[in-house]
């Protein structure tokens, strides 16, 4: 089994502190190191039992063959690059940068990298339970041709006015920095669509002066069918909790809930195993809180409490290094999304007129 060393470049993301956990469940890997010139790097690694260094040691230790960057959305790619260039597997989080530029720069640092290094950006909800299997039921044809999908994102109450979630480099806010989750999910299930009519709205009651949108509706066309997307920033169940995805088919229907993971099915008539009506199968009935104290909900780095899909993430990622598996979360995917949501803004300029996504 060969050893996985990873360091952190960055901890202030909120995701940091779940990837560590999630790491250290895994045989034959160490996370050792972190750096970051925020303040609060001494704290991080007193609590998750890390060595404080700078970017230039962590990069430059023959020891460590892994990187997470966990940085501000202006310094991921910056980091991410040096991290190649150093011969070093990525993991960025997601979005992966500030704007579809930042993407573009990203996907090509990756595909001139040497074919052994993973570069991956950090989506991980396309890796719940419930969307893996409303693919493979899709790809299957169990429920026939789709005809048309109605999709539900969320975020909790009052994090739009976050300062994570209006970062100057950032080109969105809710819909950029949280509704990606959502967006990537459906381009791992739909693939990329051919373009947008999106309104992105900002509430003056509810948002403050200086942040971004709080809401938006997308309408993703796809040359067969059409996908609508709502997504805000008031909701106040857990992150994910009421986020959703329902496929209707010419034979059936489809419903996939991210947390708790739930699929619920409906076939006009029984076939392949599945009965006529519905069936549901759900992983729990209990979404544990994603923070772990109501403190620390918005807070740069909450401790997680709900994991699940950062364990498939992070094995996903270590087996792409170790055995040459599928990466599960691509660039090129990644920069999909980026396109997505800024044809989506271009749409809202625009009073929701359609607007292409540019191909690769």
């Amino acid at each position: 089994m060969n050893p996985i060393v990873v360091g952190l470049l960055g901890i202030t993301h909120p995701h940091a502190s779940a990837r560590v956990r999630a790491l250290r469940e895994i045989d034959g890997v160490e996370v050792v190191a972190a750096a970051d010139t925020d303040p609060r790097l001494q704290y991080f690694v007193d609590k998750y039992d890390l060595e404080a260094r700078s970017i230039e040691d962590v990069l430059g230790d023959p020891r460590i063959n892994a990187i997470m960057v966990h940085s501000k959305s202006k310094d991921m790619v910056s980091h991410a690059k040096r991290a190649i260039a150093a011969g070093k597997s990525v993991v960025v989080e997601k979005p992966g940068g500030g704007n579809v530029e930042d993407l573009e720069q990203l996907l090509a640092a990756s595909e001139s990298a040497d074919p052994s290094l993973v570069v991956q950006v950090g989506y991980n909800v396309r890796l719940a339970g419930s969307i893996t299997r409303a693919k493979d039921l899709l790809e299957s044809g169990l429920i026939g041709d789709i005809v048309s999908v109605s999709a539900r994102g969320s975020a909790l109450v009052g994090e739009h006015l976050t300062e994570h979630l209006n970062q100057p480099a950032d080109m969105g806010g809710v819909l950029w920095i949280l509704g990606c989750h959502m967006l990537d999910a459906m381009v791992s299930v739909f693939g990329a669509p051919e373009s947008v009519n999106a309104r992105v709205h900002k509430s003056p009651r509810l948002s403050g002066e200086n942040s971004r949108e709080d809401s938006a509706a997308v309408l993703l066309n796809y040359p067969d069918y059409s996908v609508s997307f709502s997504f805000d920033g008031h909701d106040s169940l857990e992150w994910f909790e009421s986020s959703r995805i329902t496929i209707y088919g010419t034979r059936g229907m489809i419903e996939a809930g991210v947390l708790p993971q739930r699929l619920k099915v409906y076939l006009d008539e029984a076939r392949d195993g599945w009965p006529a009506g519905w069936s549901e199968w759900t992983e729990s009935y209990f979404t544990p809180p994603f923070a772990r104290t109501e403190s620390n909900k918005f807070s740069e780095l909450p401790e997680l409490e709900n994991i699940s899909n950062f364990r498939t993430e992070m094995r996903g990622w270590v087996d792409s290094i170790r055995e040459g598996a599928e990466n599960l979360a691509p660039v090129s995917d990644a920069l999909t999304v980026a396109r997505i949501v800024e044809a989506s803004y271009r749409s809202e300029e625009n009073r929701g007129a359609c607007a292409d996504i540019p191909r690769p």
